[in-house]
């Protein structure tokens, strides 16, 4: 009888650690998500056929709060601002077609309380 209440105290045991214990592959999954999960407008910028898709969540409270936004575009020395009213944050995404294969992107957006978020990323194409 001791032997199978020993067993049976094992067999628990193991199985309590089984179901609390993750593999490190999925807590390293996870900490990544947590990290791209904390971009404050979820900036996203890709490269397609001669033409830079940015997106950006038109639903985090940032944008959601915003009375307007301003897009810095910057090619080289050149760059071009792109004015954004309440419409276009929440349509969540722009289309550009940069003139070369090194492009960065600044947008920022403003509540009707004076504050300011931004965020940047940049896209380099290989020709």
């Amino acid at each position: 009888m001791p032997l199978l209440v020993t067993t049976v105290l094992f067999s628990t045991g193991t199985a309590a650690v089984m179901v609390k214990w993750k593999p490190p592959q999925e807590v390293a999954a996870a900490s990544i998500k947590n990290t791209i999960n904390q971009s404050p407008l979820g900036l996203k910028v890709a490269s397609r056929k001669q033409q830079v898709e940015i997106r950006w969540d038109h639903e985090c409270a940032a944008v959601v709060q915003a009375d307007k936004g301003i897009m810095k575009v910057t090619e080289g020395e050149m760059s071009e601002l792109i004015p954004l009213d309440r419409r276009d944050l929440r349509d969540g995404s722009v289309s550009y077609s940069p003139m070369t294969n090194d492009v960065r992107i600044r947008l920022e957006v403003t509540g009707a309380d004076g504050k300011s978020t931004s965020e940047s990323a940049r896209v380099v194409a290989i020709p």
